[in-house]
């Protein structure tokens, strides 16, 4: 009963998704040919670019992915903090010391598994679908493991508040692996005879995820399912509607985001969509060049009906004998095909193409006399153009794969236990990488700014220092611009320090008034 409702619901999310499947075939033609089986009828092994005359649309896609790869979730740096959303809470001692002991530990978890490997897949798959699906999964050797599904093979769902919180999938397991995935128990009759007749036949498998409410909501599913997770997990064979598994996740186990939306739609829009037509037009126009260059190359050539004795030999160094007494040569047809018009208009076709996939706000061109600070100041302007379109990659790529790490790591025992003090208060992600530094120096900007303009003046009358807090302005740059917290005592170090020092000018103070009291006297006794 289950596995089939599981199957019809599977089914509609299939009819839903139909539109999408052409255009996702279009776009993996001549962006990403590796993954144009979207519809599973391609044979293994074969050629991906037949249809191919230009590889500037694969090029400007890798270099999205990379570009973004090096911008968000760069494996060099530490691409997200946590924070309570409380200011004074963050800044207390115990809890920063605990935080960075988790970010260091998160990030170092993610370097040693292969999250940049398949992160890498995610982004190519954005900037030619639009839409991508990243799994995150527990590993007991890894701790996490992560897979970048294929577009073809997921099928998604948003809730009331437009998040994905469902996901179903179909791909092909052989006998072997489905019994070596479920067990003997789990599986079917048909599928034991065929792991001794024929272990490498393979099976459509159907994986759905979806909020455990939906399965409490429906009376169909009944009592028998497991409910002490927060999301479902059903693993059923599309032949027979066989359940094979069923169980769950305490955190939603993909992340899937979107390039961008459209109101109504629930998988996204792409760079690759927006360059399409000049994806398509660049290849024919490419395609009438290479004809027009073969032309100018090897022309066509004239030959008179009765002129040659022999079948004309086109070889380099080729003899070629003529009937004697006749005047006529073999000549080439010059067509004045022109090569360098194609290839004029096929740069203002491949300008358009980067522009479409953002290459020119990615790359900074430097000039021979930029200065560094010009440097820094042109790529972080570059980056906040993009920031309307990356925040969504923030909320729907990097904040539920963070959170889903987290989560992991913490029911493993792998994190340290949290201070009291953060007992009953929530974890928020804020995001640390270049994009988001470059978004986050503004705030610098404004205060060093600030301090320059007012130095004359407090130069002048040191008093107006008391209108800021040196401490806080200090520790709030740290925050600001990243920086390590072991460069910064604890607010309680810096609290004894200052009392020593207050300690030891009164010692030196009286000191110097008894030296002058003795002093006083010596010289009355004398």
């Amino acid at each position: 009963m289950i596995g089939k409702i599981i199957l019809d619901r599977y089914s509609k999310l299939v009819a839903s998704r139909s539109n999408w499947d052409s255009h996702w075939e279009d776009l993996a033609r001549y962006i990403i040919p590796k993954k144009d089986n979207i519809y599973g009828y391609n044979t293994k092994g074969e050629k991906k670019d037949n249809n191919l005359f230009d590889g500037t649309s694969i090029h400007v896609n890798e270099l999205l992915a990379s570009a973004l790869h090096g911008l968000l979730t760069n494996p060099s740096v530490h691409f997200f903090n946590l924070t309570t959303r409380d200011v004074a809470l963050d800044n207390t001692d115990e809890v920063r010391e605990w935080t960075q002991v988790v970010i260091r530990k998160i990030h170092q978890i993610l370097s040693d598994s292969n999250f940049h490997t398949e992160i890498y897949e995610v982004y190519l798959d954005l900037g030619c679908f639009g839409t991508a699906t990243l799994r995150v999964l527990e590993d007991p050797k890894l701790l996490v493991r992560f897979e970048s599904r294929p577009i073809y093979e997921s099928h998604i769902q948003e809730n009331n508040l437009g998040v994905i919180d469902t996901v179903y999938r179909k791909f092909k397991y052989t006998a072997k692996q489905v019994m070596e995935e479920f067990g003997e128990e789990y599986s079917p009759d048909d599928v034991k005879a065929k792991m001794i007749s024929d272990p490498s036949c393979e099976y459509d498998i159907i994986h759905a995820v979806f909020p455990r409410d939906e399965v409490l909501m429906d009376g169909r599913f009944g009592e028998d399912t497991p409910k002490r997770a927060k999301y479902a997990s059903f693993y059923v064979m599309e032949k027979g509607a066989h359940v094979l598994s069923e169980s769950g996740f305490n955190d939603f186990p993909y992340a899937v985001p979107r390039w961008s939306k459209i109101s109504g739609e629930v998988y996204g829009r792409s760079p690759g969509m927006k360059a399409l037509p000049d994806i398509k037009m660049l290849n024919q126009v490419m395609k009438t060049t290479i004809r027009a260059a073969q032309l100018v190359i090897a022309p066509p050539l004239q030959v008179p009906d009765d002129g040659a004795r022999r079948t004309i030999n086109m070889r380099p160094n080729g003899v070629n004998f003529y009937r004697a007494g006749t005047t006529s040569r073999i000549e080439p047809i010059i067509t004045g095909a022109r090569v360098d018009f194609g290839d004029i208009m096929m740069e203002g076709i491949r300008t358009r193409i980067r522009q479409a996939f953002f290459i020119d706000q990615l790359q900074l061109n430097e000039g021979p006399q930029m200065t560094a600070t010009e440097v820094i100041q042109r790529t972080e302007e570059k980056v906040r153009l993009l920031a309307p379109i990356l925040s969504r990659l923030n909320s729907e790529l990097l904040s539920p794969l963070v959170e889903r790490v987290f989560g992991i790591l913490l029911r493993m025992g792998e994190l340290p236990k949290p201070p009291s003090i953060l007992e009953g208060k929530a974890m928020n992600v804020v995001y640390s990488s270049t994009i988001a530094k470059a978004q986050k120096t503004s705030d610098a900007d404004i205060i060093t700014r600030l301090l320059s303009v007012a130095a004359p003046f407090i130069q002048s009358n040191p008093e107006l220092m008391d209108n800021f807090d040196g401490d806080k302005i200090i520790r709030y740059l740290g925050n600001v611009l990243e920086a390590p917290t072991e460069l910064f005592r604890s607010q309680k170090d810096v609290g004894e320090l200052r009392q020593a020092r207050i300690e030891q000018q009164q010692q030196q103070m009286e000191q110097q008034q008894q030296m002058e009291q003795a002093e006083v006297y010596s010289k009355v006794k004398q």
